[in-house]
C-alpha cells in the first residue's frame, strides 16, 4: 500500500494536465496566457527557459504603436504602460551636415492619426515584461522558470477535448524530466524556438551578411531633439537610429561593417561606445552610462505553417523574423498574440467551431509577409543600400528611397492600417454587400460617446474591452419608436442570440444619435454619439434608419448591417458560422 502511495505522488509530480502550455515567457507569450487567464474557463500554464534575472540582461524591443496600444488598452494593460513609457511623437531626419531634412528617413508618425493613442509608446521590454508578469499574476499564473521544453508528442487519434499533446519539459537547476498534458502548446519561444525545431517546421527566408550594432544608456549631446525618434545620414555607420527611451535613456543603433570588425581586435562595450560617437557625427555624444548593448544580425524569416493540427501554434518570432529597422517585431507579435488569444479561448470553452483556429494563420500570414517586405526593403536602406530588386534609378538618393517608403508602410507601421482581406475560407471576413465605408476585417474605428447622464466623454474601445467576446453594437435610430425598436425587440426574442450571449460569447452595446433623458429599454450599456453625429458617419449608418456594427473581440470590423425586417436572421447566419450552440 505504501509502495502505491509513493508511486502515486511520484506519477503526480511527473506527470499534470492543463489546458493551454504556453512556451516563452516574453511579450507574446505573457499577453497569450494573459488573455486566457482573463477571459475565463480555461486554466494556463507558462514556462519560461531562462530566469527573469538572465532576461533582464536584454535591451530588445523598445516600441509599441498606436493599433498595438488599442489593443493593449482594450486587454486592461496600457494605462500601467503609461506610468513608466516615454510618448515619442516626433519623427526627424539630419543628413551628414546635421541640418534637419524633410521627405527623409523617418517619417512614419505623419500616419498616426484617428487614434487616442497618436504616438510611439516607448518602454524597454524588460519593464513591458514586468507589467505583463504583474497582470498575469492577478489571475493566479506565474511563470515557471527555469524550465525548457525538451520533447513534444502530439496523439493524432484524440479527440480536440482531450489533452492531446504531451509536452517533456526540463528543470533547468534540478535537471529531472517531468511531462505536461495539453489541449494546446503555444510556441511563443522566439527565434530560435524550441517548438519549431521540435516540429520540424521549416524556417523560410534569408540572413544577410549585415549586422547592427545597437546601444542603450544615459548620454550628453547637442543633438537639437534628442528625445524624438531620429535618423542620422552617416557616410560610414548608415543610416544610424537614435531613440529617446524610457527612464530618460536613449538608443542608438548602427551599421556594424567589415570597417567597424576590422579596426578592433575585440570589439567590446568601449569599441560600442567609439563608433556610437563617431556615427552621430556631427554632433557631439558622451556616455554617462551604458544600459546594454548587442549586435545582431539581420534577416528575414517566416514558418512554413503556424499550427500544427490546431492544437500547436507559433507566434511572434517563433513564426517570422525580421531586424529592428521597422520597429515592428514586438508590434506583430502582439498582433499574432492578441488574434490567436481570443479564437483559442472561444473554442477551448466549446463556444465556438474548431475551424475558427483555422483563421489565425489565414489573416496573420499576408501582413507578416508584407512585413517581411517591407523590412528587407527597409533594412538595406539604413546600410546606405538600394533595395535588392530596385526598379528606378540606379543613382537614386538612399535616404530620400528611405523616407518614401517608410511613408508608404505608415499606415501598417502604425498598425492603424492593418487589415484582413476576404478570403473563401475565411468565415471572419465575408464579402460585405454593405455600401457603407467600412467593410468586414477592418479595424473598427474608436469614436467618440458621451455617457448617458453626466455626458462625460468616454471612447467606444474604452466601452468594449476585449473580454473574448463579440460585440453588437446597435446604432439607433432619431426616434425611439419604429425599425429599431422592432429590431431591438427581434434579437431580444432570438433563441440563439439569447444563448450566445448567456455565454457571454456576444455581449450588446447601444448608441443613440441625440441626448435623451433616459437611456432605459436600450439593449446593453447604452451611450450617445457627439454633436453632428461623426460616430453615425464613421460606421457610414444613417441616423434616420439606424444600423448594427458587428465587431470582433480584438476591434476589427466582423460585419455592418442595415436595419431590415430579417437582421435577426442575418445575425444568426453571421455566428452559426462561427459560434456553437452553448446550450
Amino acid at each position: 500500500m505504501e509502495t502505491d502511495v509513493l508511486a502515486c505522488i511520484y506519477m503526480a509530480e511527473k506527470e499534470s494536465l492543463v489546458d493551454v502550455l504556453v512556451v516563452g515567457a516574453g511579450p507574446v507569450g505573457l499577453i497569450t496566457a494573459y488573455q486566457l487567464a482573463r477571459f475565463g474557463g480555461v486554466s494556463v500554464r507558462i514556462i519560461e527557459k531562462h530566469s527573469k534575472s538572465v532576461q533582464d540582461a536584454y535591451g530588445r524591443a523598445i516600441t509599441l504603436f498606436p493599433r498595438t496600444s488599442e489593443m493593449l488598452d482594450q486587454l486592461g494593460l496600457a494605462d500601467e504602460l503609461l506610468q513608466e513609457a516615454f510618448a515619442c511623437r516626433e519623427t526627424v531626419a539630419y543628413n551628414s551636415l546635421g541640418e534637419e531634412v524633410h521627405g527623409r528617413g523617418w517619417s512614419f508618425m505623419n500616419e498616426m492619426k484617428d487614434t487616442a493613442f497618436d504616438f510611439a509608446l516607448v518602454l524597454r521590454q524588460k519593464y513591458q515584461e514586468e507589467t505583463f508578469r504583474n497582470a498575469l499574476r492577478r489571475y493566479g499564473v506565474e511563470v515557471e522558470a527555469s524550465v525548457e521544453l525538451v520533447g513534444i508528442d502530439i496523439n493524432d487519434t484524440a479527440s480536440s477535448s482531450l489533452h492531446s499533446v504531451t509536452a517533456t519539459v526540463q528543470d533547468a537547476e534540478k535537471k529531472f524530466l517531468k511531462t505536461i498534458r495539453c489541449r494546446c502548446l503555444i510556441g511563443a519561444d522566439g527565434g530560435r524556438s524550441s517548438v519549431r525545431r521540435l516540429l520540424s517546421i521549416p524556417f523560410e527566408g534569408a540572413t544577410s551578411e549585415d549586422k547592427w550594432v545597437r546601444i542603450d544608456g544615459h548620454v550628453k549631446t547637442d543633438l537639437p531633439k534628442p528625445r524624438a525618434y531620429c535618423s542620422i545620414e552617416s557616410p560610414t555607420h548608415g543610416n544610424v537610429l537614435w531613440v529617446g527611451l524610457d527612464r530618460g535613456a536613449t538608443r542608438i543603433g548602427y551599421a556594424f561593417t567589415d570597417d567597424r570588425a576590422n579596426a578592433y581586435a575585440e570589439f567590446d562595450e568601449q569599441a560600442a561606445i567609439t563608433e556610437a560617437i563617431a556615427a552621430v557625427k556631427p554632433f557631439a555624444l558622451g556616455f554617462e552610462q551604458v544600459d546594454w548593448w548587442t549586435i545582431y544580425t539581420v534577416g528575414q524569416r517566416i514558418a512554413k505553417r503556424f499550427s500544427v493540427d490546431n492544437c500547436v501554434f507559433l507566434a511572434g518570432d517563433a513564426s517570422h523574423t525580421h531586424s529592428s529597422g521597422a520597429a515592428q517585431g514586438l508590434n506583430t507579435g502582439i498582433h499574432d498574440a492578441v488574434n490567436l488569444g481570443w479564437k483559442l479561448s472561444l473554442v477551448l470553452r466549446g463556444l465556438a467551431f474548431p475551424t475558427l483556429l483555422n483563421t489565425y494563420e489565414i489573416e496573420r500570414r499576408p501582413n507578416v509577409q508584407k512585413l517581411i517586405q517591407y523590412d528587407a526593403d527597409i533594412s538595406r536602406l539604413m546600410t546606405n543600400r538600394l533595395p535588392e530588386n530596385w526598379q528606378g534609378e540606379p543613382t537614386a538618393d538612399v535616404n530620400e528611397v528611405l523616407g518614401q517608403i517608410m511613408d508608404e508602410a505608415g499606415s501598417f507601421s502604425s498598425g492603424l492600417g492593418i487589415s484582413y482581406e476576404y478570403q473563401a475560407d475565411n468565415p471572419l471576413v465575408s464579402s460585405s454587400s454593405s455600401s457603407g465605408p467600412l467593410k468586414p476585417g477592418v479595424r473598427a474605428p474608436d469614436i467618440t460617446l458621451l455617457k448617458p447622464g453626466t455626458f462625460e466623454r468616454t471612447r467606444l474601445f474604452r466601452e468594449t474591452p476585449n473580454i473574448g467576446s463579440f460585440y453588437l453594437i446597435f446604432f439607433a435610430t432619431e426616434s425611439s419608436q419604429g425599425v429599431s425598436r422592432a429590431v431591438f425587440h427581434g434579437v431580444e426574442q432570438s433563441r440563439l442570440l439569447k444563448e450566445w450571449i448567456a455565454s457571454r460569447s456576444i455581449t450588446y452595446l447601444t448608441i443613440l444619435p441625440t441626448k435623451v433623458p433616459s437611456v432605459y429599454g436600450s439593449l446593453g450599456r447604452a451611450y450617445f454619439d457627439i454633436e453632428d453625429k461623426p460616430g453615425y458617419q464613421r460606421y457610414g449608418i444613417d441616423p434616420h434608419r439606424g444600423g448594427i456594427a458587428v465587431i470582433r473581440p480584438d476591434g476589427w470590423i466582423y460585419f455592418v448591417i442595415d436595419i431590415h425586417t430579417d437582421v435577426t436572421n442575418e445575425l444568426e447566419i453571421l455566428f452559426k458560422g462561427i459560434l456553437l450552440d452553448p446550450f
